[in-house]
């Protein structure tokens, strides 16, 4: 069974209701933070739009996998990096060489210096499609192809309420708190909140949602500097946050281990892109949470490695998702569902113009007495129908919007 053919399709829905809860809380064009570090250092590109790129793979059998590329910005650089790079690499390719395959993807930019970024994305979306069109191939969810399900549902927490903005007042804490009663009134027991304000004000929101919701996660994406993160952690520590997530700059590797070493409060990473980051804040004792994203960090199959290193050195892993269509649900769940050291997973709960691009995937229910759950699909591949004439159809328009 080879591969006889691979297509990139970039997306860009407008988003329904509210712009994307990253975007309000850390783009170039948010509020105003505080005066240190500089706005310069801490201020993040996103869309006006919600972009992906999915990624359609076809065998020599006529079986087609899909996969996602993460793009939240830029998604036609992804999608030809794709066509213009990897379908080379990857069409003749023998569909069960997947390990194969991605080490000749990775291994194709190396002497450039590629590790990262819009090349292990484009990387991730064909090798999740490849692990796609393997299972329809076989009749089994990919889940088993990793070795077995350790649970047929995953336990998730909803992601992500921005923290009240500077200057906001008391009117900025009570928008906090209403949005954590609308998700407690919703069954969610647990969330995420975008942090990044002041260490005064963002604590200040994180108690919001804490007086409301059982468990609370916070996430800095790299705002502070190591004092302001400490000061923010031991206020995260006296409310009984879960975990602290990108408090500083991810290149701040010594600034990890010291918040791991003071904190007694788990810290997260969401940005590592392969297994050799990992390894590098795994040695330095410097994470307790590892967050590959399967979009962004190679796919399923550098995925798991991340997770299997990180329980070597008795750590969680857990499936990053945030901003993305059902497939990346998708493919996170399969993850998650053969990762032993897991406890919880994110979830993007803003409407999602791009859950049309797919079916079978089931919404959220709440667990007995505890987190909301996510059934972990069991139909071959990835365990969706992926409706083909929608893609193509965003894909259009798209392309339009770009010539317009």
């Amino acid at each position: 069974m080879k591969v006889v053919s691979v297509e990139a399709f970039p997306l860009l829905a407008e988003p329904i209701g509210e712009r994307y809860w990253g975007a309000r809380a850390w783009s170039t064009s948010g509020a105003a933070l505080g005066t240190y570090p500089v706005r310069a250092r801490r201020r993040y590109a996103y869309s006006a739009t919600i972009d992906t790129v999915l990624v359609r793979v076809e065998t020599s059998d006529g079986v087609v996998g899909w996969g996602e590329s993460k793009a939240p910005v830029a998604a036609r650089v992804t999608a030809a990096l794709v066509t213009e790079l990897l379908v080379p690499l990857v069409v003749g390719s023998s569909v069960d060489e997947i390990a194969v395959t991605w080490e000749r993807m990775y291994a194709a930019m190396r002497v450039r210096g590629h590790d990262a970024g819009f090349w292990l994305e484009a990387v991730a979306g064909v090798d999740i499609a490849l692990w796609d069109a393997w299972g329809r191939t076989l009749g089994q969810p990919v889940h088993s192809l990793l070795g077995g399900g350790f649970r047929v549902g995953v336990p998730v927490y909803a992601s992500g309420i921005p923290a009240a903005p500077a200057g906001s007042g008391d009117a900025g804490l009570a928008t906090v708190r209403q949005t954590a009663q609308r998700l407690r009134d919703a069954g969610w027991t647990a969330a995420k909140v975008a942090i990044g304000v002041t260490p005064e004000r963002d604590l200040a929101s994180v108690a919001e949602v804490a007086a409301v919701l059982p468990t609370v996660y916070a996430d800095a994406a790299g705002q502070y500097d190591v004092r302001q993160a400490l000061r923010v952690g031991r206020g995260l520590q006296d409310l009984g946050v879960g975990f602290f997530e990108m408090p500083v700059p991810p290149e701040q590797l010594d600034d990890y281990r010291l918040l791991a070493d003071r904190l007694d409060l788990p810290i997260a990473l969401d940005s590592l892109a392969n297994r050799y980051q990992a390894l590098e804040f795994l040695r330095a004792g410097a994470l307790h949470v590892l967050q590959p994203d399967v979009c962004r960090a190679g796919g399923i199959t550098e995925t798991m490695r991340i997770a299997a290193l990180a329980d070597a050195f008795g750590a969680q892993a857990t499936p990053h998702v945030s901003i993305g269509s059902a497939v990346h649900f998708a493919a996170s769940l399969q993850c998650a569902a053969a990762m032993p050291n897991i406890e919880v997973m994110e979830h993007w709960i803003v409407e999602n113009p791009l859950a049309a691009v797919a079916t079978d995937l089931d919404a959220p229910l709440p667990g007995p007495g505890g987190p909301m759950v996510r059934t972990v699909p069991t139909a071959p591949g990835l365990g969706i129908t992926v409706d083909e004439p929608t893609v193509r159809r965003l894909a259009g328009q798209s392309v339009k919007e770009c010539h317009a």
